[in-house]
């Protein structure tokens, strides 16, 4: 975990709560984000990282985390906990696609922090933004044995 506090809120803020009362704060992903989305893939199950990456991949390289945050390839956010903003809970990505006008939505939850709602906002919270992006479609890649993230799609 990062010893010192992130900069102010960039870009737009979205404080979300969990539906056992846990507060967070959801703001634009920097380059300097980097670091705390390693550690949050590193205390992610195997499983989950699997759910969201089709394999089993142990995180992010530099090079992977800043395409993620170019802006000309579409916005990806990160999410922490109000109470401890050294740490990154959950990664959210709506990136363009080669089809313009489509985008592609990617999402990824520390475990604890699962099934208490926040993906669900996550996704809500990315498809309000689709077209600021100039998006008027979005799409999921997920394997079908990823329930979580097939129910947040019926849901959302």
């Amino acid at each position: 975990m990062s010893t010192s506090a992130p900069e102010p809120f960039p870009g737009d803020p979205q404080h979300l709560s969990t539906r056992d009362g846990r507060r967070t704060v959801t703001w634009a992903a920097l380059e300097a984000d980097h670091g705390d989305v390693s550690e949050m893939h590193a205390r992610t199950s195997r499983q989950s990282r699997y759910d969201r990456y089709q394999s089993a991949r142990s995180g992010l390289t530099p090079a992977d985390w800043s395409s993620l945050v170019r802006p000309d390839r579409g916005q990806s956010w990160v999410t922490r906990p109000s109470a401890d903003p050294g740490t990154v809970v959950a990664v959210s990505h709506l990136m363009h696609t080669s089809t313009a006008g489509v985008g592609e939505l990617g999402l990824l939850v520390e475990d604890a922090w699962q099934n208490a709602g926040l993906g669900s906002c996550l996704v809500r919270h990315a498809l309000a933004r689709a077209d600021r992006l100039g998006l008027r479609a979005v799409t999921v890649m997920t394997d079908r044995s990823n329930r979580r993230m097939l129910a947040i799609c019926r849901a959302c």
